[in-house]
């Protein structure tokens, strides 16, 4: 065995077992933030024996949804590559990734992708950093989509009876001239970085990118319909029209989370984006309940995701040691 090939063997073994310490960091912090729910409990008299089946059903779309994600991520790495990894290895290193959101800092989900590459000779990191770059912009590209369709009227009707204040207001004015400036005298630059981007992504066409930005309307879909679930499961009584707003709203939510830096997996902003805008409009003690079981939920529910990938691994006969 030469020492390009012991390299590359010992550098896989450290990254197996620092992927086993985050692996166990994230457990313990999962752990901490569902045992300080438990005191929540006490504000719900709703759990019944057909509330917690519900929520088990809830929990296993909610895994079926990280599932569908890998999947997306997948095919968006060959997209970008050109390079299709073996769907096993895509399954357990997304899944056990995304329990990485849970360690604070809000960064450790995406470096622990670049497993893929380091178990993929023919993958380069920087094919899976673009990946993951693209995946961001197309899913929220996706939810802001949603956003408008869904909750157009509902955000107008909010926004008439808002008054802001004038100094809100000019301090708005002020960001978004601004923010107008810069991005005009760097405009060249910008058109360069754009310029050598593309170059990375001739594999990705329009078609291509219409599809996977498809599939990101379906997770978003999927996602908020999971909130909606658990509303209806706790006892909310929904109106059609209400379905698309509540939905809109919980992506709403979901968005600020999601872009905002250092946040678990948008820990705290949800919730207050969620009673901002639906507390006026639902029954707010089983809003309030659905929020800590939806949140119970989706962390059941990435650990279910992981372990059918790795049970599916198994099955595969595919060792994928993380």
């Amino acid at each position: 065995m030469d020492l390009i090939q012991k390299i590359k063997i010992n550098s896989k073994k450290i990254v197996s077992w620092a992927g086993t310490l985050l692996m166990v960091a994230s457990l313990v912090f999962l752990g901490r933030r569902l045992f300080s729910y438990q005191a929540d409990f006490e504000i719900s008299s709703l759990i019944t024996s057909t509330v917690i089946i519900g929520l088990v059903l809830v929990t296993l779309f909610e895994g079926f949804g990280i599932l569908l994600a890998s999947f997306n991520f997948r095919a968006l790495v060959k997209n970008v590559s050109g390079f299709l990894v073996d769907r096993p290895l895509a399954m357990v290193v997304y899944t056990v990734s995304n329990l990485y959101k849970y360690i604070p800092g809000g960064v450790m989900y995406v470096a622990g992708r670049h497993r893929l590459a380091v178990e993929t000779e023919a993958l380069s990191h920087s094919k899976v950093a673009l990946s993951t770059v693209l995946e961001g912009i197309i899913i929220a590209f996706a939810a802001i989509v949603l956003i408008i369709v869904t909750v157009f009227d509902h955000a107008a009707e909010y926004l008439r009876y808002v008054e802001l204040p004038t100094a809100v207001v000019v301090v708005l004015i002020a960001v978004v001239v601004i923010a107008g400036s810069v991005l005009f005298s760097l405009r060249k630059k910008i058109a360069d970085k754009m310029q050598k981007l593309f170059e990375h992504m001739r594999v990705l066409s329009p078609l291509v990118l219409l599809k996977r930005f498809g599939f990101g309307l379906i997770l978003m879909t999927l996602w908020g319909g999971t909130f909606l679930a658990t509303l209806m499961v706790m006892g909310q009584p929904l109106t059609p029209s209400q379905v698309p707003t509540v939905i809109g709203l919980f992506l709403l939510s979901w968005l600020a989370g999601f872009l905002t830096p250092g946040a678990p997996s948008g820990l705290g902003i949800r919730e207050v984006v969620i009673l901002m805008f639906m507390g006026g409009i639902l029954n707010e003690e089983i809003l309030l309940s659905a929020m800590i079981m939806h949140r119970i939920v989706a962390a059941v529910g990435d650990v279910t995701a992981y372990g059918i990938a790795i049970g599916y691994a198994k099955l595969k006969q595919k060792a994928v040691n993380i």
